[in-house]
């Protein structure tokens, strides 16, 4: 072996060595502190309260909303939402998607959880719904008490309440 490749074959060793020693000192505490601290995939996540009543009558806001395929017509903003995604290990079951508004309960907690940060409407939540009539209803809409014009374009917010009173007109 010649003294050039000697050299070549030192140099080649002290490169590698190096890059360990990078990796074993940088690059992996780096993954390890993201992996010990509870990363959430979610950009926006919130709550909005919602009580409808009809004709002077409380309506029951389903739970799931957003997440049974029955209870989601417009899917506008599934691109928004969480994707479907296997429970188990073989991919038998299957966790399914949903919107970026949902609900879990049927007292008119809305649920904002968003993989984007982005404004959601009243309106949004009215249309994944898809079965509220509002022809020939006079509606009256409330955040936190105080009236508002425009419901449809009511920004959800967490924390707030909303009160949408719809009164029949025909």
């Amino acid at each position: 072996m010649n003294k050039r490749q000697l050299i070549f074959i030192i140099a080649l060793i002290v490169v590698v060595i190096l890059i360990s020693v990078y990796i074993e000192l940088v690059i992996k505490p780096q993954n390890m502190g993201m992996n010990l601290k509870k990363v959430n995939p979610l950009a926006v996540y919130t709550h909005s309260n919602l009580s409808i009543i009809l004709d002077n009558k409380p309506v029951v806001i389903p739970s799931h909303i957003g997440i049974n395929k029955s209870l989601w017509r417009d899917h506008s903003l599934d691109k928004y939402g969480v994707p479907g995604m296997p429970m188990d290990e073989e991919g038998e079951t299957t966790m399914p998607g949903m919107t970026p508004l949902y609900t879990n309960n049927n007292n008119g907690r809305i649920t904002i959880g968003s993989i984007v940060d982005r404004n959601y409407t009243l309106g949004e939540f009215i249309y994944i719904r898809g079965q509220l009539d509002l022809n020939n209803k006079k509606i009256m809409a409330f955040v936190d008490n105080k009236p508002v014009s425009n419901y449809s374009g009511i920004v959800l917010k967490d924390g707030q309440n909303i009160t949408l009173d719809i009164l029949t007109t025909s």
